[in-house]
């Protein structure tokens, strides 16, 4: 199959519907105060439905509890035709919740559009977004950060959602890593264009910070597509332990998959395509015990950082926030074709 037909495959998943549960009960609601209403009385297995139209300045509040194999959902009267806009953004708090079907355009929010907690004493677990696209929703200023997805709680899930044009500061989706692992999941989703930023915060996915770079969030990312992902070196930048990054398909993206901090990452079975772009580069390795092994990497253009397969030197005794040693890495079984430089060690 061609790196075009691949990609053709992966746009019907995106249309694949989200799963629901039985509905126990249904209401449409029109604007966020009956929403706000509606989930005062809303029970495990409740469905909410967004009427079809424009949500302009939203602030949602999206809060419950439904039960394993019962969630509350709210999902859009026709995915794609419920649209936020203007000062809009969505926050998830509880477990159990699913949201289905939503579309943020013609607007910006700086800080976080939408985000798996209420505050930082309610997170959410076992929450999911789903069929969801957020587009072009930038601020004026491209020095205003913002982020579009910051998942915070644990085994949460972002699923077959849309995330393209981002242009401003700030990663587009965030794992804010805690005290015990996390256990999300990232899946068929497709990161869509974004133009080099200019400096640091381009990211498209981070994992994690430095400062807690040495614990385990175990997030997987599987199954994306990552187009044209070009804001900074880093296309995923991961700064925590035991993630699992694999089977996802990077097509002209001017960077690399860094595991830039922390340690036990594994990295498996990935595809890399140049596509005639400018820096692209396939996956960077600095940290203690990664697997890299199974990726593909085809006509890559970049070099040193973004080469195909860079391993820096790292720096004894590192602070957490430089460039730790490389030491008992595994990298076995990936094939690079007419890569400028293949691989550097060192």
């Amino acid at each position: 199959m061609s790196v075009r037909a691949a990609i053709v495959v992966w746009f019907a998943w995106i249309a694949l519907p989200g799963a629901h549960a039985g509905d126990a009960a249904r209401r449409t609601v029109a604007t966020p105060a009956e929403l706000a209403s509606a989930l005062r009385s809303a029970k495990p297995g409740d469905t909410l439905v967004m009427a079809d139209g424009v949500w302009n300045d939203a602030d949602l509040l999206f809060e419950g509890d439904g039960a394993d194999g019962k969630p509350i959902t709210l999902r859009a009267q026709t995915p794609g035709k419920v649209v936020l806009s203007g000062r809009s953004r969505l926050r998830i708090a509880g477990s159990y919740l699913v949201v289905d079907g939503l579309c943020f355009r013609d607007g910006f929010f700086e800080g976080q559009v939408i985000e798996f907690r209420r505050d930082s004493k309610k997170l959410s677990d076992h929450c999911r977004l789903t069929n969801t696209a957020v587009l072009d929703y930038n601020p004026p200023d491209p020095k205003a950060d913002s982020r579009w997805v910051g998942l915070y709680g644990k085994q949460n899930r972002v699923d077959h959602c849309d995330l393209a044009g981002k242009t401003n500061v700030g990663t587009t989706l965030v794992v804010w890593v805690g005290d015990e692992p996390n256990g999300h999941r990232i899946d068929h989703n497709r990161f869509g264009p974004r133009p080099p930023l200019g400096e640091n915060g381009g990211e498209t996915i981070r994992i994690g910070t430095s400062d807690v770079s040495m614990r385990n969030s175990r997030t997987i990312v599987e199954h994306n597509l990552f187009q044209e992902c070009s804001g900074e070196a880093e296309i995923i930048s991961v700064k925590s332990c035991e993630n699992v990054l694999r089977y996802n398909t990077f097509v002209g993206c001017g960077g690399a998959l860094t595991l830039r901090h922390g340690n036990r990452n594994t990295v498996e079975g990935n595809w890399f395509f140049g596509d005639g772009k400018k820096g692209t580069g396939g996956v960077r390795v600095i940290g203690e015990d990664h697997k890299v092994f199974n990726n593909y990497f085809h006509e890559l253009t970049g070099d040193k950082a973004r080469a195909a397969l860079s391993i820096m030197n790292g720096l004894p005794d590192s602070l957490l926030s430089g460039y730790l040693q490389v030491k008992r890495a595994i990298v076995a079984f990936n094939t690079f074709v007419n890569c400028r430089q293949s691989i550097l060690v060192g």
